[in-house]
């Protein structure tokens, strides 16, 4: 190739380009060096261009940003390009169309690779349809949700239909026997709740109690000539006022009946089986005194009251404190009194073991 010797200038830039312009080698001089000294010599082989035509648009055209290739220097005061590039001071290079000061990179051609993409996944799926395809899983989702619920909301219907009448059909056979012996409503026909003295809060003895000599020959019914109760808390209250007035107006030791039945179908503990009681004057080391709260002159007693005084005394026969051959007598045939109260002597004068006719009561005391 004709080296041309001449020489091309660009005023705009303060570049001056002398000898081959095949290869072209751009040096920035200091701005302490004369401008006339700034000239473009023949590099060894670093970059070739084609011809003077070829060179790149950004060398004449007016702008004061380096472009060489596709590579545009910003921020740069010092730049080579050649074998060897240095870059003094700070740098910042970007392969872009157009830099930050608003200058086309004429160097930068654009191609496919940089044009923007869907971008597609392994099955051909775009990002576009991704939405779309969550909605569908969701939606899915809820339908799956819904079904399972409805199935176990089902299953908990069905089985609360079903149980109840298999428990009818027990309870068929169940009612049947038990109506031959008892209430059919009760947990069992032999249920009694006894409340201890420490859950009616009962005051401490104030003496040792005597020893009562077992099994005890007699059972004597009697009320305590109170208000009735209805409900474990009013039967408590009731209680406590009767143990109160036994020790401190009456002198005695403890509260004077053995057991004491409420209106609420429970057994009051007093002083229990093995201690003589204080209800019966000239008879109680031989009996066992049960009263019922309340007075009965012109009213029943509760049906429940009476059943837990019937399952009381067969409890004690059953335990051995009952004499089996025990027998039943009202307070005011031992005493002047209208104790237990004319309705509830009418229904004891009905239980076994009651003692109706006597003449004498010395009759019926046993040997001790």
């Amino acid at each position: 190739m004709a080296r041309n010797n001449d020489v091309s200038s660009c005023d705009s830039n303060g570049i001056r380009v002398e000898g081959d312009l095949g290869d072209l080698q751009v040096t920035e001089l200091s701005d302490s060096e004369d401008k006339d000294e700034r000239t473009f010599v023949e590099p060894s082989a670093s970059r070739t261009l084609d011809t003077l035509s070829a060179l790149p648009a950004s060398l004449v055209q007016k702008s004061t940003v380096p472009v060489f290739g596709s590579i545009s220097v910003v921020e740069s005061e010092n730049v080579q390009f050649g074998n060897n590039t240095y870059f003094n001071g700070p740098v910042t290079i970007k392969q872009i169309v157009q830099n930050k000061s608003g200058v086309d990179n004429s160097s930068y051609t654009r191609t496919e690779e940089d044009e923007p993409k869907d971008t597609v996944y392994s099955h051909g799926t775009k990002l576009d349809d991704i939405p779309l395809k969550k909605h569908e899983i969701l939606v899915w989702h809820k339908l799956t949700f819904s079904a399972v619920c409805v199935t176990i909301i089902g299953g908990i219907i069905a089985i609360v239909l079903i149980l109840p009448s298999r428990g009818d059909q027990q309870q068929g056979t169940t009612v049947s026997y038990a109506t031959e012996s008892s209430d059919p409503l009760l947990i069992s026909p032999d249920y009694l709740r006894i409340v201890s003295r420490s859950d009616w809060l009962a005051q401490p003895v104030e003496a040792v109690l005597d020893k009562i000599r077992q099994p005890v020959p007699w059972v004597i019914i009697t009320h305590t000539a109170t208000e009735t109760c209805e409900t474990q808390s009013q039967c408590v209250l009731r209680v406590r006022v009767i143990q109160t007035f036994h020790i401190e107006s009456r002198g005695w030791d403890d509260i004077g009946y053995n057991f004491l039945v409420g209106g609420d179908g429970s057994v009051y503990y007093g002083r229990g089986w093995d201690y003589i009681g204080a209800h019966t004057q000239g008879y109680n080391k031989y009996s066992i005194g049960i009263a019922f709260i309340g007075t009965f002159n012109n009213y029943q007693p509760a049906k429940q009251q009476i059943e837990a005084c019937q399952k009381l005394i067969a409890r004690g026969v059953k335990m051995g404190k009952l004499a089996k051959d025990y027998k039943l007598l009202a307070h005011r045939q031992l005493m002047s009194t209208l104790s237990p109260g004319d309705k509830l002597y009418d229904i004891i004068k009905t239980w076994p073991h009651f003692v109706n006719n006597f003449t004498n009561i010395k009759d019926l005391l046993p040997n001790y």
